[in-house]
This record gives structure tokens, C-alpha cells and sequence, in this order.
């Protein structure tokens, strides 16, 4: 039977996809799920440059494309994937139709003999780039596994050089700017030379991940001001979007036992939560999980488990020691009550020193209100700089004003614990009025 054109050309075709199926290299790495990075990146000369398996089926290994789907399933042929750790060092492979694998974790000596790693966030020795969030910049290189070829990730004379959304940023984790190499630059997002509309391509930290977590955000001036009882919970994402959160709180260290806090999926994109410890100087564990543009859960993230990330703010000693490393604790108590009086209540300019006295008050472990005598200490101030002072820092001082003008005096009280309240009063510094004396006309 003489095979007709059209199944002649299938059988060419489906040999020569045979023929390259069967000669491609296939390269034994990690699983692709550990593996956050992900996307194409795009040279001119070499085509795409696949940063996650997951992203690069079989048809998407040709420089072509075909009218119909394979139907293979992703990584079955070609197992690669790079990683950006909490720490922010790069590892594993991508790869090329062309040039094949193009790694991070090459053994050999970097062209700058390892210069870049003085920008990575901790020290490492395994690993030919980094990312610093500070600058936002990618440093060090990859390299082409085949011909040895080492491609520059901040080359000054590619600009924009490569690197990376961050955490304040609407749309975190996505790369930008260039690579630089032999064969031409390497574009990392299609936005860089306005191709999306008939190139769409990008490298991006895949999943949705929490950056930071910060607690308990509610410094001396808000307890003065309203109260000591309170924490403002923060968080912040290193990629992806938030499209909800559930947020737990617990005295234990679970999501089912001692719950004081379950929001609950709150379908919003908030990236920080209010609300009222019931106990003073109580650590406190805080858990969250976000749902991303799939409305799929991420997993939960406890607070400080990520070390060089999650931090305890307004860190009094108290709340550094308390309890376990994975909490923050609520303020022993309320703070201080500064408060003062003065006399004589009328002040006139350098007649005289006027008494200035503190009744302040503070409260104890046991939360009771009693007086500063002798246990706070002092700081008085005047907005003046003309005034002269006695004391500053005792309970009872004299201040000499010396010109006529609207003058605050400030009171800091600060008790055995550390905390600081301020009270401030503004007065009407005036020169004594002239003495009046009636005279009859004549």
C-alpha cells in the first residue's frame, strides 16, 4: 500500500519527535514541589529558559510549537527546579532547549571568585547567587553545565540588572531586569522590552509565602495613650497574593488547645490584626495561613519560627526572656501616670523660680495603682531653651523662665519595669504687669 502524503509527513514527524525525545537529555533532580521558583526567562538566540519543569512540557522543549497537546505529564521527562531559601540563596537547576542545564550549585569558582556572596544575608559557600532584599537585587551567576559559561546576574552594564519585587511591594516575588552572558542579555520579565501582549513570560517565586511576622506592635507611646492591654499582629508576604487569612492565637503551643483568637477564613487581603490579650505579662503563640489567587490554603506558619525574619517589637527585656522563643508577651502591667503641679500658677518672666512638683503614679506586678515615691524615675523638660532648669531628673524641680513666650513643660516618669509615660503642659510665660495707681484729674 502506497502511504499517502499527509501520513507520510506524521511518520516523519512523529520520528524526528522520537529522535529528539530519546536523545534530550534527562536530568535526575529534586521534585519540582520543593522547588518555588517558577516561569520562563527569554534570550533572543536560545528561546526560553524554563525555571521549573512544572512550567516546561514536552511540546514547550522546541524551539516550535504544535497544533495539538502530547499529553505528558510535567517533569516526566526532563526533572529540574530552582529554590530561593528563607535565607535567600538560590539552588538547583534550569535548563534550555540548547544549552541544557543551566544551574546554581556549580563547584567551580564564580568569575569574581566569590565576591558576590559579601551581599548574601548569611554566609554561604554552596551556591552561586543570592538575593538581597535591601537593594532588591539579584547577585553572583548561573552556569551553563555543558560549555561552562557563566551568566552574570548583575552586570553593571546591563541595566536594569535582575532582581525581585519584595515584601513592600503590591505583587511581591516577581523577577525583573537582565542577565547578561555571551550569547546576549536575559530577560526575566516580558514587561522589560513590552513584549507581554505577544511574549507573555516571567520568572516569579511561585507559591503564595508569608515573609514576616511581627508582634506584639504597640509601642509606649499607644499604651500610655490607650492602654498596655493590647497587640496589633503583623504580617507580610515574600510572593503570591492573599485573598484570605485565618489567624490563631493561643496561651499553648497548638491551633486546638488554649485558643483564645480563631478569626476563622477571613476573605480579605488585611496584613494585620488587632486585638486584646485577656492577661497581662502572658506569652502569647500566634499561628496564620493565607489563601491565594486559587483560593487554595497555604500552610500554617507559626511566629518566629523564621529567625532572621519574624521579630518581637517594642522588645522590652521582660518580653525577650518570658516563656518560649516561638511567642511574644503582653506588658507586665499598665504604665506610668506622670502628672505635676506648679506654683504660683501665674508665671512671670525672671522674677522668680517656680516650684514644679510630681505626682505621679505607677502600677505594680499586681496591676494596683500607687505613688512614684521612690521607686520612679524623672525627666523634666521645656520646649524654651531659654529656661533654666534645677533639677532635671528629680521628683521636684524649680524653673527660671526668662522671656515671654507659650513654653511646654514635659514630665517622663519611668518605673522599676522600664516603662515611660510622658505628660506635657503648655504655658503662658508673661512679664509682670506694671503697678496701676489711680490719680485724680486736676
Amino acid at each position: 500500500m502506497i502511504m499517502t502524503n499527509s501520513v507520510l509527513k506524521i511518520s516523519i514527524l512523529f520520528s524526528v519527535l522520537m529522535a529528539v525525545f530519546l536523545l534530550s537529555p534527562v536530568k535526575s533532580a529534586k521534585a519540582a514541589t520543593t522547588d518555588n521558583i517558577r516561569g520562563l526567562a527569554y534570550n533572543s538566540l536560545y528561546g526560553y529558559i524554563s525555571f521549573n519543569c512544572l512550567d516546561d512540557d514536552f511540546s514547550g522543549r522546541f524551539p516550535f510549537t504544535f497544533p495539538f497537546t502530547f499529553n505528558i505529564l510535567a517533569c516526566a521527562t526532563n526533572n529540574h527546579g530552582v529554590n530561593l531559601s528563607a535565607n535567600n540563596i538560590f539552588s538547583g537547576d534550569a535548563w534550555n532547549t540548547f544549552l541544557g542545564t543551566i544551574t546554581f550549585n556549580s563547584t567551580s569558582t564564580p568569575p569574581d571568585g566569590g565576591a558576590f556572596r559579601s551581599n548574601c544575608e548569611v554566609s554561604v559557600a554552596t551556591s552561586t547567587a543570592c538575593y538581597r532584599e535591601v537593594d532588591r537585587k539579584i547577585y553572583g551567576y548561573m552556569r551553563v553545565v555543558s560549555t561552562g559559561e557563566w551568566i552574570n546576574l548583575n552586570d553593571s552594564s546591563v541595566l536594569p540588572t535582575a532582581g525581585i519585587t519584595n515584601y513592600n511591594d503590591p505583587t511581591p516575588g516577581i523577577f525583573s531586569g537582565y542577565a547578561s552572558s555571551s550569547f546576549g542579555a536575559i530577560s526575566f520579565n516580558c514587561t522589560n522590552d513590552g513584549s507581554c501582549s505577544t511574549n507573555n513570560y516571567d520568572v516569579k517565586i511561585g507559591p503564595t509565602e508569608i515573609r514576616q511576622m511581627t508582634a506584639p506592635n504597640w509601642d509606649s507611646v499607644s499604651a500610655c495613650a490607650n492602654g498596655a492591654q493590647h497587640a496589633v499582629l503583623k504580617w507580610s508576604r515574600r510572593s503570591g497574593t492573599q485573598t484570605a487569612y485565618e489567624l490563631i492565637v493561643s496561651t499553648a503551643n497548638s491551633t486546638s488547645t488554649g485558643v483564645i483568637v480563631d478569626t476563622g477564613k477571613v476573605s480579605n487581603n488585611a496584613t494585620q490584626y488587632y486585638f486584646t490579650p485577656p492577661s497581662y505579662d502572658t506569652p502569647y503563640y500566634w499561628f496564620l495561613r493565607l489563601w491565594d489567587d486559587t483560593d487554595t490554603p497555604i500552610a500554617w506558619r507559626q511566629f518566629n519560627t523564621n529567625g532572621t525574619k519574624d521579630w518581637i517589637t517594642d522588645n522590652f527585656t521582660r518580653n525577650s526572656q518570658i516563656g518560649n522563643l516561638q511567642t511574644f508577651t503582653s506588658y507586665r502591667h499598665e504604665f506610668p501616670l506622670p502628672s505635676f503641679t506648679w506654683s504660683p500658677t501665674q508665671i512671670v518672666v525672671a522674677t522668680t523660680s517656680n516650684s514644679f512638683i510630681s505626682n505621679s503614679s505607677y502600677y505594680t506586678d499586681a496591676n494596683s495603682l500607687q505613688t512614684c515615691s521612690g521607686v520612679c524615675s524623672y525627666n523634666w523638660s521645656v520646649s524654651d531653651a531659654g529656661a533654666v532648669i534645677t533639677g532635671t531628673t528629680s521628683p521636684s524641680t524649680s524653673i527660671l523662665f526668662t522671656r515671654a513666650t507659650n513654653t511646654s513643660v514635659t514630665l517622663s516618669a519611668t518605673d522599676d519595669d522600664t516603662y515611660t509615660c510622658s505628660t506635657s503642659t503648655l504655658l503662658d510665660v508673661n512679664f509682670l504687669l506694671p503697678t496701676w495707681k489711680e490719680v485724680k484729674a486736676q
